[in-house]
C-alpha cells in the first residue's frame, strides 16, 4: 500500500537543529508536529486547530512535558525558535516535498532507471535518498516514533544522482496519474538542489 511521504529541509548549522538533537521535548514536538502542514516552520503561524494537536502532546507526553503551565512555556518557545530559523534562514519553510500516495511508483522508476544507468545497488541507494541515512533524535526517539534523516553527504550524493536524471524520461507530462507522479518527482528534486546548495539536511516523515 502507497503513503504519502513528507520531506522539509533543516539546516544542521541552526539552534533549533541543536535542540532537537539535545532537548527532549523539542525532539517530541518535531516528530509529532511534522506532518501537519508539511514540515514543522509552518507552526510558528497560530491556527485554531493547533490547541486540539497541542493538548492531544501535552495529555499523551504529560511525564515529560509536565504541568499544563510548563507545557505552554515549552510549546510558546519552541514556536519562537521556529520563527528565528525562518529569519536566519529565509525560505527554509518553503523547501519542502512531498510523494502523496505516490512514493512506491516513483521508487519503483527510479530504481529502473538506476540500474540502466550501471549504478550499483540502485535499490539502496534511491531507498536511501527517499528515507534517509539516519534517525532523528535517536536518544530520545525509538526508530518508529521518529523521523528519517537524509544526512549532509546523502544530500550531496543525491543531488549528484538526480542532475543525471530527467523526470520526463520517467513520466509523462499529460497523462493524470504519471503527471502528478512527475509534478511530486520534480519538487523533491529541486529539493534535494537547493538543500544541497544551502549545506542542508532534509527530515523525512511517513503520514
Amino acid at each position: 500500500m502507497s503513503v504519502s511521504v513528507i520531506y522539509s529541509a533543516i539546516p544542521p548549522s541552526s539552534t533549533i537543529y541543536r535542540r532537537i538533537q539535545t532537548e527532549k521535548v523539542f525532539s517530541i514536538l518535531v516528530a509529532y508536529l511534522f506532518s501537519y502542514g508539511c514540515g514543522i516552520f509552518h507552526f510558528c503561524d497560530e491556527h485554531e486547530e493547533d490547541d486540539e494537536i497541542l493538548e492531544d502532546i501535552i495529555e499523551r507526553y504529560q511525564d515529560t512535558f509536565g504541568s499544563t503551565l510548563e507545557a505552554e512555556e515549552i510549546i510558546a518557545e519552541f514556536r519562537s525558535e521556529l520563527m528565528r530559523t525562518r529569519q536566519a534562514y529565509p525560505e527554509i519553510e518553503n523547501r519542502t516535498a512531498m510523494f502523496e500516495q505516490s512514493s512506491v511508483e516513483i521508487k519503483k522508476r527510479l530504481s529502473q532507471e538506476l540500474s540502466r544507468m550501471k549504478v550499483a545497488d540502485a535499490n539502496k541507494i534511491v531507498e536511501r535518498l527517499m528515507f534517509g541515512d539516519k534517525t532523528l533524535a535517536p536518544n530520545f526517539l525509538s526508530e518508529e516514533d521518529s523521523l528519517g534523516l537524509i544526512s549532509r553527504d546523502l544530500v550531496s550524493q543525491g543531488a549528484r544522482i538526480l542532475r543525471q536524471i530527467d523526470p520526463e524520461m520517467l513520466f509523462a507530462k499529460d497523462e493524470g496519474w504519471e503527471e502528478l507522479c512527475l509534478d511530486h518527482l520534480k519538487r523533491w528534486r529541486t529539493l534535494y538542489f537547493s538543500a544541497d546548495e544551502k549545506n542542508e539536511e532534509i527530515l523525512v516523515g511517513i503520514d
